[in-house]
């Protein structure tokens, strides 16, 4: 299972190295961006979970679409520096107006840019949990984060609705 781990951790970096390379540089999260596609995001690795929080934005970036994507990061590197350590939570951007990632509006129901939790085991989506309470909390930050952790603590213990 390890082996097939570190195949999957090279993979997303090769992929990582190859689209920075095409993209412009911006001043947000120093955090690489991908294509991402199924097999990129549901490793095949027998009896593995993993959670992988993805940062959905398109291609015209406001100030404000900024600030969620940083806080959101913020939010998950501390809280869970031990999760993202062990990938037992990824963290990933995704630019949903690239053609290889338009079935995520679908996959996901999104409308916007926005934060989604998405438990992965047997290399399959099991649950997901779209945090749409951010655009209410961008406003103020602790809050945010707050409520970003909150979400996410939650979700690792298998709550995924508003119950």
């Amino acid at each position: 299972m390890s082996k097939i781990m570190n195949y999957s951790v090279a993979l997303v970096l090769m992929l990582t190295v190859a689209t920075l390379a095409d993209e412009p540089k911006r001043d947000t999260a120093k955090i690489a961006e991908t294509a991402v596609d199924s097999a990129t995001i549901s490793p095949n690795v027998e009896s593995s979970e993993i959670v992988y929080a993805y940062y959905f934005h398109g291609d015209v970036r406001c100030a404000t679409c900024i600030k969620l994507e940083n806080y959101s990061h913020e939010a998950l590197t501390t809280g869970f520096e031990k999760e993202l350590g062990d990938s037992t939570i990824i963290w990933q951007m995704v630019n949903y107006d690239k053609d290889i990632n338009k079935h995520f509006i679908e996959d996901f129901q999104l409308y916007t840019k926005a934060l989604v939790l998405v438990r992965h085991k047997d290399g399959k989506v099991t649950a997901w949990k779209n945090l749409d309470k951010i655009w209410n909390l961008v406003g103020n930050k602790e809050d945010y984060i707050k409520y970003v952790q909150s979400e996410t603590k939650q979700f690792l213990e298998g709550k995924t609705t508003d119950e």
